[in-house]
């Protein structure tokens, strides 16, 4: 959901729409009211003043800013964006504001005291992100397990602190900045890189020259540096962007990106198709699992209702109604992130897996009480009649005709779970939709994003025409 803040008088003009990652410290975060702060709000705040603009703030998550910017759903991204020759390909930036590095954080006391010592283990970064990018390109070289790429600082920290990861790469104000009050987290290791921070526009955004003007007005007055010194403690360096006047980035001259470019390009598509190939594999194996798990829950929770004892078939209804009224993600947060503070740390993969099984087991189990309920009666009796045993009797001449019965719902069911493997991407599980959405920050760039629809329309289309076909055949109809 995108919140909407405004900080200026209402003007004549229309508001600058400005896209943010809330939550990024000390850049753009809350406080106890709500109320949007950070170096950038203030920043931006004072441009829109200058400007005689009103500004909307509103609430994107950091891999959204660069789609957001290019189809013109906001006018300008914030959020300690690094300016990179990829991303010059696609998007505009006025001149840099502040020089930075990355770095490394990690438990205090831990025995990761540098990057050297995350060889063979498991690295947090920002989808994305200048670290992920850093991070993919020097994997072979510190020799990582694997890296895990979060939505924001919030949980790739929280994932250090349970220990399922053991060092987090990202922007080293913000690390400094989020550490400063929590002795268990040190920032161990500056990683120097001379990225620079940006305001991002789309291409060709005839306001970038106004705001990259009003950028040059603020550091000559020292406005700029006045609010380094209030958000870091201590002026900028002289000679660093925060304080000297630059140049604009520049960009490719004569390329004008039109809607083939910018959401069907094929060098774009052609860089990254790997990515988007490996997510593929993550999420029909998380899929298959998931749906062959909870069939065997479903019938099994069907038969315990139906026909075991009392109070276990108040338990199978009970485990029903609850997992059909929990949304799947928050129940995926809950076994990704609380469960380890009870001591059971599941992968994002497992994570996934148990929670998708979990809450398909309960609406197939649904599906099949139904079935077996929808066979005559006097089929049961019959049964009985010529001396059959329970399990020859549901094995031989209930389950057949139910499983007839709910074929076309269970494998609606069955496309269901394989759409909300997407959910997964949330707890840094690298399956498609996550794949696409690190391509297509790290490019700047949608075409990743789709190309992953497509590829899920391709996957999943065959099957609901299958179920289609399958009904009417159970119908007896024609087409």
């Amino acid at each position: 959901m995108w919140i909407t803040a405004s900080y200026a008088d209402t003007a004549e003009q229309p508001p600058i729409i400005v896209g943010a990652n809330i939550g990024n410290v000390p850049w753009e975060f809350q406080d106890t009211d709500g109320t949007f702060i950070g170096f950038e709000i203030d920043l931006v705040t004072e441009i829109g003043k200058r400007l005689n603009r009103e500004v909307d703030i509103i609430n994107v998550p950091f891999n959204g800013l660069f789609a957001a910017v290019q189809s013109g759903r906001i006018h300008m991204a914030i959020s300690s964006i690094a300016i990179t020759d990829k991303r010059l390909q696609s998007v505009s930036f006025t001149q840099p504001y502040y020089d930075s590095d990355l770095s490394l954080t990690a438990i205090t006391g831990s025995s990761i005291k540098s990057l050297d010592d995350l060889r063979g283990q498991i690295i947090a970064v920002d989808t994305g992100s200048t670290g992920d990018m850093w991070a993919t390109e020097n994997e072979q070289k510190y020799g990582f397990a694997e890296i895990r790429r979060y939505e924001g600082l919030a949980p790739a920290m929280l994932d250090v602190v349970i220990g399922r990861v053991k060092g987090y790469v990202s922007d080293i104000p913000a690390l400094l900045y989020y550490t400063k009050d929590k002795p268990n987290l040190s920032v161990m290791e500056r990683i120097p890189t001379g990225g620079r921070y940006s305001m991002m526009m789309g291409k060709n955004n005839p306001l970038i020259t106004e705001i990259n003007n009003v950028i040059s007005t603020l550091k000559t007055e020292g406005f700029i540096n006045m609010l380094h010194a209030e958000w870091f403690g201590a002026p900028a360096d002289e000679n660093t962007s925060t304080v000297k006047i630059v140049d604009m980035p520049k960009k490719n001259d004569g390329i004008e990106l039109n809607f083939v470019d910018t959401f069907l390009n094929m060098d774009v598509f052609l860089q990254t198709y790997p990515l988007l190939i490996e997510g593929l594999f993550i999420t029909v194996q998380l899929g298959l699992l998931s749906i062959i798990t909870g069939l065997i829950l479903g019938l099994f929770l069907a038969l315990v209702r139906l026909y075991a004892a009392k109070p276990f078939r108040f338990m199978a209804k009970a485990y029903i109604d609850l997992f059909r009224s929990i949304p799947l993600l928050v129940l995926l947060i809950i076994i990704f992130y609380a469960l380890p503070f009870v001591g059971l740390s599941l992968s994002p993969f497992s994570a996934a897996a148990v929670s998708l099984c979990i809450v398909s087991g309960a609406y197939t189990a649904e599906i099949f009480r139904a079935g077996i309920e929808a066979v005559p009666k006097g089929q049961f009796e019959a049964s009985q009649a010529l001396g059959l045993s329970y399990r020859y009797m549901m094995g031989d001449i209930i389950l057949p005709q139910a499983i007839k019965i709910v074929i076309p719902p269970l494998t609606n069911n069955c496309i269901n779970v394989i759409k909300d493997t997407a959910l997964a991407s949330v707890v840094a599980m690298p399956d498609l939709l996550k794949q696409a959405t690190q391509a297509q920050a790290i490019s700047a760039n949608p075409t990743p994003l789709i190309a992953a629809a497509i590829i899920y329309l391709m996957f999943l289309l065959p099957l609901v025409l299958w179920v289609s076909r399958i009904e009417v055949k159970i119908k007896g109809g024609k087409r």
